[in-house]
């Protein structure tokens, strides 16, 4: 679980996703990354119960799923960053 929420993009998509609902081209924008990037991203988070989705024409559309894995993300890098960045842990965040 924490490999997951350990990735910058997935970080930021916790945080776009933050009370909106957004499409994977908005989150490809977003991120910088491509339109298959993204999805990789999202599967991650899909997988974890952090997000959800729905789909209208051709578009998804995701969510948050469960707001405890954007808390528990905010929560850790909170407290990253106020005690310092241990060896090894610096890559992940």
């Amino acid at each position: 679980m924490f490999k997951v929420l350990a990735h910058p993009a997935r970080l930021k998509v916790l945080q776009a996703l933050d009370g909106e609902e957004l499409c994977v081209c908005d989150l490809a924008e977003l991120l910088g990354l491509s339109m298959s990037g993204t999805s990789q991203q999202l599967r991650e988070l899909r997988r974890l119960g952090a997000i959800d989705y729905r789909v209208s024409g051709k578009f998804a559309f995701y969510r948050l799923a469960d707001r405890f894995w954007l808390d528990l993300a905010r929560t850790v890098l909170g407290r990253v960053r106020s005690e310092g960045t241990p060896e090894g842990f610096k890559q992940a965040i």
